[in-house]
């Protein structure tokens, strides 16, 4: 006599019908995605002011692009030798103004090359470090700042160098110091490992500025450096270098 099947042989049917053996590389894979895509909302996450920068910075350059601004036009005039206070930006006295990327923030002059002078001063916006020269000096004013940084650390300049991979050759920089407008062209920007102390160095003959930063955003693996040089005053009367860097490290605590 044949066996009648009954509801429980058809609900066994189905339930081994749907047991399959599973596939390592499969379940691999599916992990290793999981993984990247957690990885990937944390890294958003501790970094979002930075990544914000860069989306904010992405859509006004696409589809709201900025005529010449005030310090290009002052530079212009500058060759025609018509600048005067006026034409040049107003901001105030110890800081830096990038227009191209909408950067303006007060420096620190003089930031010992501590780990932790460093860390702090950070905090209040760029740090110029002591050692290397001063604006209105021949040599290398070397300043940095963070391109992001850990969100328990409060700070309105946690991301300040965020944007600064956008700069390009041309590029001006205006540095207020001691009451006196210095600003600078860009002429390089590359990317060298911590390690790299020859971004410190000046030509005594050169009135020279760099900036640097960490990048990516979110490590402290490599420096992205910017050079520029000095343009206004007319670097031939910049004063004899006070900088001492041949004792000097990059300094630690930037990210």
């Amino acid at each position: 006599m044949k066996h009648q099947l009954t509801e429980k042989d058809l609900e066994q049917i189905f339930i081994n019908s749907r047991v399959k053996k599973k596939n390592p590389l499969v379940m691999f894979l599916k992990f290793f995605l999981l993984f990247v895509l957690f990885f990937l909302i944390i890294l958003g996450v501790l970094n979002f002011s930075a990544y914000k920068q860069k989306i904010t910075y992405w859509y006004q350059d696409e589809f709201f692009p900025e005529k010449q601004g005030e310090l290009s036009k002052a530079v212009l005039s500058s060759g025609n030798e018509t600048t005067t206070k006026d034409t040049i930006p107003n901001i105030s006295d110890n800081s830096l103004y990038i227009e191209s990327i909408n950067v303006k923030t007060p420096i620190t002059f003089r930031v010992p090359n501590d780990a932790t002078e460093v860390s702090e001063n950070l905090k209040k916006g760029l740090i110029q470090i002591e050692g290397t020269s001063l604006p209105g000096e021949k040599g290398n004013v070397f300043i940095t700042g963070h391109s992001s940084n850990y969100p328990w650390i409060r700070s309105d300049y946690n991301s300040v160098f965020a944007l600064l991979d956008k700069l390009v050759i041309g590029d001006l920089i205006l540095i207020k110091f001691q009451n006196t407008n210095y600003i600078y062209q860009i002429r390089d920007k590359f990317i060298t490992p911590p390690t790299n102390i020859s971004v410190l160095n000046a030509d005594d003959d050169r009135s020279t500025l760099t900036l640097m930063t960490c990048t990516p955003i979110g490590t402290n693996l490599r420096r992205l450096i910017i050079r520029a040089e000095q343009i206004v005053p007319d670097p031939t009367t910049a004063r004899p270098s006070s900088a001492k860097t041949q004792n000097l490290n990059l300094p630690e605590g930037v990210h």
